[in-house]
């Protein structure tokens, strides 16, 4: 993680001096994130939005270093007879710092392939479940914080591995791929909890 952050330090020092000419695009998309908890599997809906500066390396090779927010949520509800009923909304938000080595081959003019993989910092800015539950209409509600040491006791630091493929059209962007965590997220030491996460989105390059 000491070298990913020390990566992103010296490109964001070299683009303040004006020594690095790079490619900015913007992008959206959806990432459906799978949180594992020993044999628990809970799945989340996310979504991100974001930017990204492509420098180049050499012919066809660069590395694109940027930042995105990535929300996700999940929730569920379920009841007895009408007499007891319980649900609960989890919502996260989070910070994503991306350093990727690409490599593109321009099939002609207009339309380019485009392979990339690298790290990514993953940094929790928010997270909390919501909890409501009723016996016969009467009942109440609580809110349990995901980084709080008497909550889930989450890491808020992630490091994740990520692959995929962008197609370019001209100055628009689809791509897709998949974020990988590495680290166990929880503070707990009898449990193991990562994330896995398929993403696809759209971009525009400026």
């Amino acid at each position: 993680m000491k070298k990913a952050l020390a990566i992103v330090a010296l490109f964001a020092a070299m683009f303040v001096a004006g020594n690095v000419q790079a490619q900015m695009s913007i992008h959206a998309g959806y990432a459906p994130e799978k949180v594992t908890i020993g044999n628990s599997v809970t799945n989340l809906n996310g979504f991100f939005a974001g930017a990204t500066y492509n420098v180049d390396l050499a012919k066809g090779l660069g590395v694109a270093v940027g930042g995105q927010l990535r929300f996700n949520t999940e929730s569920s509800s379920s009841s007895i007879g009408g007499i007891v009923s319980g649900s609960h909304t989890s919502t996260q938000f989070l910070l994503d710092i991306p350093v990727l080595l690409n490599y593109g081959y321009s099939v002609n003019r207009d339309f380019k392939i485009a392979a990339f993989v690298g790290p990514t910092i993953n940094f929790g800015l928010i997270g909390q479940t919501k909890y409501e539950g009723s016996v016969l209409g009467f009942g109440g509600n609580s809110t349990v914080q995901w980084y709080d040491q008497n909550g889930f006791n989450y890491k808020r630091f992630n490091l994740s591995g990520t692959f995929g493929l962008a197609f370019d059209y001209k100055q628009f962007r689809v791509f897709g791929g998949y974020n990988y965590g590495f680290l166990d997220i929880d503070n707990v030491n009898s449990t193991t909890t990562k994330t896995a996460a398929p993403f696809f989105g759209v971009g525009f390059k400026l």
